[in-house]
């Protein structure tokens, strides 16, 4: 059977993991203000991003609000520009590294997948840790390359809400719960910009699909998001 690639899969709605321990795509450099939390999308969205500083956590007042609870902190650096952190996205409500962001700590590096969220009524640009190393810790261990591919960015440019693709990427962040619901950020190989796209399954999905872990290489088929989110839903 052909394959129609991005826009025509040959396949119903899922998860293929066709290789683990891949490299994961390089970080974008960025800066303080770059990442500022009134950023709004950009070409990075939904990638990985990497910052170096000088720079002190605050925890009051919560920089990532939930309702009534605290989604992460904020990083302020030395000329007092601020990164709003979601330490909640990928990490769960209780990481065993939150001793990390105590009060006061000192920030020298900072990670993670550059991510847009809704807090009240108004938008939040924020840096999702996807692991706890991506607060002041060593970076990823590099794994075997994954093949060449910019199918995640061909989506991206030609985002059509409501359609049924299947693209490659790499595995950079994830999520899951026990009810069967997961999310996970993926990207193309070489992390060239507008090349990131998250996936989700809700619990109430009839999917049968497994959360992948990061750095894998899989192949997704599900249905794009219908808002303006670049959201692939299994």
């Amino acid at each position: 059977m052909h394959d129609g690639g991005v826009w025509s899969p040959d396949r119903g709605a899922g998860i293929e993991v066709l290789a683990r321990g891949r490299s994961l795509p390089p970080a974008h450099p960025a800066d303080a203000a770059e990442l500022r939390p009134d950023a709004g999308a950009g070409p990075f969205t939904d990638m990985r991003v990497q910052v170096d500083l000088s720079a002190v956590v605050h925890t009051v007042p919560c920089a990532v609000p939930s309702g009534s609870y605290c989604d992460g902190f904020a990083v302020v650096d030395d000329s007092g520009a601020t990164i709003a952190v979601d330490t909640y996205a990928y990490l769960g409500p209780k990481p065993a590294c939150r001793a990390r962001w105590a009060e006061g700590a000192r920030v020298a590096s900072l990670r993670g997948v550059w991510q847009q969220r809704t807090a009240g009524a108004a938008a939040l640009s924020v840096v999702a840790l996807s692991s706890c190393d991506d607060l002041d810790g060593p970076a990823p261990a590099q794994g075997s390359p994954a093949p060449p591919s910019s199918e995640v960015r061909q989506l991206v440019g030609g985002w059509v809400p409501g359609r049924l693709v299947s693209v490659h990427g790499v595995v950079v962040a994830r999520w899951r719960s026990s009810s069967g619901a997961f999310g996970f950020a993926m990207q193309d190989p070489d992390g060239a910009t507008a090349s990131g796209v998250r996936v989700v399954r809700s619990r109430s999905s009839r999917t049968p699909a497994s959360a992948p872990e990061i750095g894998d290489w899989v192949r997704v088929t599900a249905r794009t998001g219908r808002d303006a989110e670049h959201l692939l839903e299994l």
